[in-house]
């Protein structure tokens, strides 16, 4: 499998995250302003040891009037000791509220644009992955600003202890400049291939995430072939090159650690040993040995937690850059700006000079059809012959390469996508159910219906049956997609929720192609019921569920080739009176064969 990273849109990740920060922006002030403290910890401390030492020498020889000159460096300390205590509370504290509002909020953000995508981005993408990535993005954005929470007091104590040292002795200066300029151009050095590294890793563990969903979600057909060695097989593919890939992006860690390992040592020895040959010619004091000892030990240990999170921090750039692409994802469905609602009064649909394809394939070319406002249209073909796509452009799922659908004159592309699925209900051939309730589910046609109005839907579509049979009725769960319930309770649960709708434009995309002989007559009766007073689309193989349509469209490669009622069409003798004569079971075969 060959990986090929994409440039990590480094400046978009930034805008991502001042995007969400300023939410915020007193708060995460506040933390970052506070988290300085250790800075002043790290060094003023120090220098006020130093002052003290050195006032401990002075006074060695009169020690009872030494108080007099410590009482005031000791209050000092105490000072800084009870400001630097408050300073870090009061960081946490902050910080407690904002990282979990920071969280919620990038959860938020991705999936309101995740979920706006049509069905078609859904098809293309792993919906594991794109879980992998949200979660990905809220871990290392906190990481990321955790971790800057860090590199500003470690710049800040450099600045500090450059000035304390130039005080003492400009020599050490030079060296501790020298010193920190080498360890930041050591770790910059490793950042591009640990940047790189880190972003192929990432989107080889969301690909491996969505992997293990698509096999877990398809457990059914696993158990059914026995194919668990072939699944265990598949995966640790996936999960030996995560392995590699992870192992490339930890080497430049391990590498740039190395190499900072043995800058410290040389920077040790180096600082130590100017220090003992200075004190020893008596230019500093023993208060100043004591000052530089302890504040480069303190600069060592902020030097190198700095560079020990550095490999992580540019790891989480990474990872959330990677991240981020599905943000860049353009939205293929849109509304235009100040786009009006849909206001259906007749329930008319026209197709005007349409034309659509499916990447190279063109299915529709230049099509025109009618369907007046309340007509109950029929659709009949075999499979391939644009039946699916013909609703699919009505509910706007795909946009159209040319020419315009209107209801009731409005062109769908120009209202408002939510207006127009709420004028629109679809009850699809293998209807998908949240892992809910079934009230919950039957709910989702109108989330404002009262436990009446669905128990009045249920009994319509003759779900109330199977429902009061549930280990919890109404409050059962119907498992992942509906998987505790058959396909044809899946399937009334799903008209149940259409009915719910009370939508003025009904599609039946073999709604009933699940059900029993017996159900299907009970469904049929309450479904005649529905589609009174609504603009009907009917999507049938079950040619007999037809007869009763106003209109029946014969479809063929993207084509009309029919229209009429079922009589008009029987008589003819043509494309649908063959596929009549044709049917097996009352199903209509997948392929067409010569018409004899």
């Amino acid at each position: 499998m060959k990986i090929n990273p994409t440039p990590i849109p480094v400046k978009g990740l930034i805008s991502f995250i001042w995007k969400l920060v300023r939410k915020q922006c007193w708060s995460f002030f506040f933390i970052f302003f506070l988290s300085i403290t250790w800075s002043i910890d790290s060094t003023v401390w120090p220098y006020l040891l130093r002052l003290i030492i050195d006032t401990l020498t002075n006074y060695d020889t009169n020690r009872p009037d030494a108080w007099g000159a410590l009482k005031w460096l000791l209050v000092a300390g105490i000072c800084l000791w009870v400001g630097v205590e408050v300073c870090f509370r009061t960081r946490d504290f902050i910080r407690a509220r904002a990282f979990p509002k920071l969280e919620a909020d990038i959860r938020m953000e991705m999936f309101d644009h995740i979920q706006h995508h049509s069905p078609n981005y859904f098809n293309e993408h792993f919906a594991g992955s794109l879980a992998n990535k949200i979660s990905d993005m809220t871990t290392q954005i906190s990481s990321i600003l955790q971790n800057l929470m860090i590199f500003l007091p470690t710049v800040t104590s450099c600045v500090l202890v450059l000035l304390f040292f130039s005080e003492v002795n400009p020599l050490f200066a030079l060296i501790l400049a020298i010193w920190i300029a080498l360890h930041f151009a050591i770790c910059f050095f490793f950042t591009a291939k640990c940047v790189k590294y880190s972003n192929i890793h990432g989107e080889v563990r969301s690909t491996l995430a969505g992997k293990i969903v698509d096999s877990f979600t398809n457990n059914f057909t696993v158990n059914l072939f026995s194919r668990f060695k072939f699944e265990h097989l598949r995966i640790a593919n996936f999960q030996k090159i995560e392995q590699q890939k992870h192992y490339e992006a930890q080497y430049y860690v391990a590498l740039m650690l190395l190499s900072l390992s043995l800058l410290f040592i040389v920077g040790i020895i180096t600082v130590n040993g100017f220090l003992i040959l200075y004190w020893t010619q008596n230019k500093i004091t023993t208060g100043e040995v004591i000052q530089v000892f302890n504040t480069t030990f303190n600069v060592i240990m902020i030097l190198w937690i700095a560079g020990d999170i550095m490999p992580q921090f540019f790891k989480s750039v990474g990872i959330a850059s990677q991240a981020l692409s599905v943000m860049n994802d353009p939205q293929d469905v849109v509304d235009p700006p100040q786009t009006p609602p849909l206001v259906v009064t007749r329930g008319e649909i026209i197709f005007e000079n349409v034309s659509f394809q499916y990447g190279d394939k063109k299915l529709f070319n230049n099509k025109d059809v009618h369907i007046k406002g309340g007509e109950k249209i029929g659709l009949v073909g075999y499979s391939g012959a644009g039946k699916s796509t013909f609703v699919n452009l009505i509910l706007r799922f795909y946009p159209i390469g040319k020419g315009r659908i209107l209801i009731d004159g409005q062109d769908i592309a120009h209202i408002t996508l939510d207006s127009l699925h709420k004028q629109v209900a679809l009850i699809p051939q293998d209807p998908l159910l949240f892992h809910r309730t079934l009230e919950e589910n039957i709910q989702y046609g109108n989330i404002e219906a009262s436990k009446e109005e669905i128990i009045q839907a249920a009994k319509m579509a003759h779900c109330d049956e199977f429902i009061k049979k549930s280990p919890h009725g109404y409050a059962s769960l119907v498992g992942e997609r509906g998987t505790k319930l058959s396909g044809g309770e899946r399937q009334r649960i799903a008209i149940a929720r259409a009915m719910l709708a009370a939508s003025p434009i009904l599609i039946l995309d073999e709604a009933t192609s699940s059900l029993d002989s017996v159900t299907e007559k009970f469904i049929q009766e309450s479904l005649e019921q529905l589609m009174q007073n609504r603009t009907t689309i009917v999507v049938a193989h079950r040619l007999s569920t037809l007869a009763k349509m106003d209109r029946i469209l014969v479809f063929d490669q993207g084509k009309v080739m029919e229209e009429g009622s079922h009589d008009q069409l029987i008589a003819k003798g043509g494309h649908y009176a063959h596929m009549w004569r044709m049917q097996a079971g009352g199903f209509l075969p997948d392929k067409p064969t010569d018409i004899s």
